[in-house]
């Protein structure tokens, strides 16, 4: 995981101006309020955290999930700067993420009534295993959101943000949610040519 503690010193100069418009449509599609629990997946530096945190304030918990040390450090200092004492951070591997990690470094392992995954479906090495592990992890009647970016066939800007984010933009990474969420829906949003793809939102909820 070097190469994203590396990527932690340029990410936010360099990507957090290109994903504001989706970010604020992904924090709406959570449909959130006071108390909520949120899972964010992986949490990056926590670009998503000021979308998310204040809406779930007084009872809401929101634990951001990366592994990456240096994303983590600047989480760490975004979660301090705006004093944030409900947002907590968990070093872990997509795949052996549980309840116990989650207790052992957040204080506690809420139920999570929303799961958010924003640039990760592309990115996880085992996407539809990570996914399965992290729809196990929503409770059920939880929502989920998850925002990526996908070219059928990339081209050099594409092929470029692969090489980047050690991602693979080729997936239809929204496939694991359409199989088992309720209420599925895909919509499209804006984007530019610098994303290397199309950006889409994906939201389903877990069945009760």
């Amino acid at each position: 995981m070097g190469w994203y503690d590396v990527f932690a010193r340029f990410y936010d100069a360099s990507l957090e101006g290109q994903y504001v418009q989706q970010r604020a449509a992904a924090a709406e599609a959570l449909e959130l309020s006071p108390g909520i629990n949120v899972l964010d997946v992986p949490c990056g530096t926590g670009q998503s955290f000021d979308g998310i945190a204040p809406a779930i304030a007084d009872g809401g918990t929101l634990v951001g999930v990366d592994l990456s040390g240096g994303m983590l450090g600047r989480a760490r200092a975004r979660v301090e700067r705006h004093g944030w004492k409900h947002v907590h951070l968990v070093e872990s591997d997509v795949h052996g993420l549980n309840e116990e990690a989650i207790a052992t470094q957040a204080g506690r392992a809420p139920s999570f009534d929303r799961l958010h995954v924003f640039l990760g479906m592309t990115a996880f090495p085992n996407w539809e295993d990570a996914f399965a592990n992290l729809w196990s992890l929503l409770a059920p009647g939880g929502r989920a959101v998850i925002v990526d970016v996908h070219a059928e066939k990339p081209g050099f800007q594409g092929r470029m943000v692969n090489l980047v984010a050690r991602a693979d933009i080729r997936r239809t990474w929204w496939t694991p949610l359409e199989t088992v969420a309720e209420h599925y829906e895909r919509t499209e949003l804006p984007s530019t040519w610098q994303h290397g793809g199309k950006i889409f939102l994906a939201t389903g909820t877990k069945p009760a």
